[in-house]
């Protein structure tokens, strides 16, 4: 499709082209609805979620515009959630991971890391980047960059950084646990991506666009453990989730995860507000169940 099909439109016209694929504005007004879209959110994000809603003859069936308002909230509060999940792990791995290189003797804190900037040097660079251009890691970056220590160097990484490092490790010191990490990082590390980037959750679960066919061992045996159903892990989305959740409960001490599994029910309530909005829509009740049980596996 060119640009052409696709021409720009401002927000009336937008609100047009949604009624005339059967979105209604009965719960939020024409003139609310404008408002929010100038203000609060945009279009594209917005009507994103509609594509959870069914359609007879190419017009959409009992959706109301409010139902993707609340589907657009429920995400943020979600996104901000799994966020900070997401950092949970990964300053637990930093820290396993200090406290690994700390016991082992083979290693002085400073040739592990010679070793990392000559296989993943641009990785390194990266993180040496970052270090000199932020105004909060300048002071680090004058003092340790001419000699970088694993220390300072694991400080500043990004996730995705930290997983090759972690990676590159295991490698040179393969144990049980490192593999562990290793075969689960790339999964939880697709929802940290996700959430820090404002992509949405809650479209395309349990669709053949997310199907997994062969889940990772680690998230199959956790998942069975916890009596998560096969059926749900095999969604991209939720497999993914199970990885970022069998991390945090390896990573995290009993009180934080006491903390993530009371505030993982807040958010669990706010996807039940209303649920008389989402009635209709299997996927977003099987996934506040399956929701439920990732929860139960951090206490």
């Amino acid at each position: 499709m060119s640009r052409k099909d696709k021409p720009k439109l401002n927000t009336l016209s937008l609100i047009n082209h949604m009624k005339s694929k059967g979105i209604t504005f009965s719960l939020i007004s024409e003139a609310e609805a404008e408002q929010f879209l100038d203000t609060k959110n945009y279009y594209f994000k917005a009507t994103s979620y509609r594509s959870n809603f069914p359609k007879t003859n190419s017009k959409y069936v009992n959706l109301d515009f409010a139902y993707l308002v609340e589907l657009a909230a429920i995400d943020v509060q979600l996104r901000r959630y799994l966020f900070e999940v997401a950092m949970n792990v990964e300053h637990g791995l930093k820290v396993k991971m200090l406290a690994i290189i700390n016991n082992n003797d083979q290693e002085d804190g400073y040739t592990i890391v010679d070793e990392f900037k000559s296989r993943y040097q641009s990785y390194y660079n990266t993180t040496i980047d970052y270090m000199k251009k932020s105004k909060y890691s300048q002071d680090l970056y004058a003092k340790h960059s001419k000699d970088l220590s694993v220390w300072v160097l694991l400080e500043t990484m990004s996730f995705g950084a930290l997983t090759k490092f972690i990676e590159f490790y295991a490698k040179k010191y393969p144990s049980k646990q490192l593999n562990t990490f290793v075969n689960t990082m790339r999964y939880a590390k697709n929802i940290r991506n996700a959430v820090a980037h404002s992509s949405p959750i809650l479209i395309n679960l349990f669709t053949s666009k997310e199907f997994v066919p062969k889940p990772s061992a680690v998230v199959s045996n956790f998942s069975r453990i916890h009596g998560i159903q096969r059926q749900f892990i095999q969604d991209m989305k939720v497999h993914d989730l199970v990885a970022l959740f069998y991390l945090n409960r390896q990573l995290s001490s009993e009180r934080a995860r006491y903390h993530t599994e009371k505030n993982g029910r807040e958010t669990l309530n706010r996807l039940t507000r209303h649920k008389e909005y989402f009635q209709g829509l299997p996927s977003l009740q099987q996934f506040e169940i399956v929701f439920s049980q990732i929860l139960d596996t951090q206490i």
